[in-house]
């Protein structure tokens, strides 16, 4: 494989709007299926890809952290929708940031790499992807986090490695709608979470950041929401080449 400067510079040619269509679509169905648990209890396999989102959620906490002074004791996923990151901050401050990170991280993420790909870089955001996973693997300390991690690693290092320009693409934009995507679901569950059982005792991103600032939940919710919406309204004209 050539040199991450190379790779990161590395241009492929730009996907027709059929392969743009079926990777949103694909995120599309992500969400959805996030959405309710089917009669049967089975979910399909769309639902799987939410794992990424919720990768990148962790890692946003993780990641802002270490930015600010802190550390990471470990990241943990416990299902496609849900995980954990055992963090320290040096301030109260700092602390807000990284736990604020988390919603934000996945649609901020999607458009840096709406970006790239507007530019026909696909395989700078597969990189860049691989190093975000080594950079998770690296605090990683159960099985299940282990082995979704080592497995969108081994997704992105293949694709880079030996995968035609067109997966190429196809994998990347289908990255890309997820992430932009992928916290809708998380966000629906805070509100519902709150609506069934009210808004005192809940243990979740909105509940701290609200507790530290004095800030009301409902009202974090809504710039985590608004935030969606500002990525993807920029990312869809990136993403169609418009």
């Amino acid at each position: 494989m050539a040199s991450a400067f190379a790779v990161l510079n590395e241009t492929v040619p730009l996907p027709g709007p059929e392969l743009v269509g079926i990777t949103a679509l694909v995120a599309v169905v992500a969400v959805v299926t996030a959405f309710a648990v089917p009669a049967s209890g089975r979910r399909s396999v769309f639902y799987r890809a939410n794992f990424l989102g919720t990768l990148f959620h962790e890692g946003g906490h993780a990641l802002v952290s270490v930015l600010t002074g802190g550390g990471v004791f470990r990241i943990e996923i416990d299902s496609p929708e849900s995980g954990g990151t055992w963090h320290w901050n040096p301030s109260p401050f700092a602390r807000v940031l990284a736990t604020a990170a988390g919603y934000a991280m996945p649609p901020l993420a999607g458009l840096g790499a709406a970006a790239l790909l507007h530019r026909g870089l696909s395989p700078a955001v597969l990189l860049l992807t691989l190093v975000t996973m080594l950079f998770i693997l690296l605090v990683t300390r159960d099985m299940l986090t282990f082995v979704v991690v080592v497995a969108v690693g081994a997704v992105m290092f293949g694709a880079l490695r030996w995968a035609p320009p067109w997966l190429k693409n196809g994998i990347a934009y289908a990255e890309a709608w997820l992430l932009l995507t992928s916290e809708i679901g998380g966000l629906r569950a805070l509100l519902a979470n709150r609506f069934a059982g009210g808004f005192r005792g809940q243990e979740d991103d909105a509940a701290s950041v609200a507790e530290r600032t004095g800030i009301p939940s409902l009202v974090w919710i809504a710039a985590w929401f608004a935030l969606i919406g500002w990525a993807v309204w920029h990312a869809f004209p990136l993403l169609w080449h418009l």
